[in-house]
């Protein structure tokens, strides 16, 4: 089990789309995520997915508040609010981030800070027994219009066993 990771709004909606937001839980002792993609995540409080973020934040998530844009410690990466807060709790936190955009986790990459994606996260649950096959689960990121390109759904596959 790792110890640390910060997530940013992407992946906490579409796990919790595909109801898989337990795989944060059972891979890091602690999650924490900036005010900020709490807010992003939950907006739309009606929707299951926002209500099932929400309680699993509440259950498992530590809430960071957000670095004021007048802070020493505040980059404008030109990324949305959410993308650069989750980056610089990143940072700060010497720990990983849970990024799926991809000008943000280069920005990431380029502050030293290692990137997981969504299906990152799966091929490691997969392989250590978290989930039995990825492929229904990269299918239900499809059905919901989660944007994954051809090559990288092809190359999970086959990384899984299962092409």
């Amino acid at each position: 089990m790792k110890s640390l990771i910060v997530a940013d709004t992407g992946p906490l909606v579409i796990l919790a789309k595909i109801d898989r937001l337990h795989l944060l839980v059972q891979r890091y002792q602690t999650i924490r995520i900036p005010e900020t993609v709490l807010l992003e995540a939950t907006t739309l409080a009606h929707r299951q997915d926002s209500q099932r973020i929400a309680d699993f934040v509440a259950q498992h998530v530590q809430v960071v508040g957000d670095i004021a844009q007048d802070d020493t410690d505040y980059l404008d990466f030109g990324l949305d609010d959410g993308e650069t807060q989750a980056i610089l709790l990143a940072r700060q936190s010497r720990c990983p981030v849970l990024m799926d955009e991809k000008r943000g986790r280069a920005v990431a990459k380029r502050e030293h800070i290692s990137v997981l994606g969504t299906v990152g996260l799966l091929l490691v649950a997969k392989q250590e027994g978290l989930v039995d096959a990825i492929s229904p689960l990269l299918e239900q990121m499809l059905a919901h219009d989660y944007r994954l390109a051809a090559g990288l759904v092809e190359r999970a596959r086959f990384m899984a066993g299962e092409s």
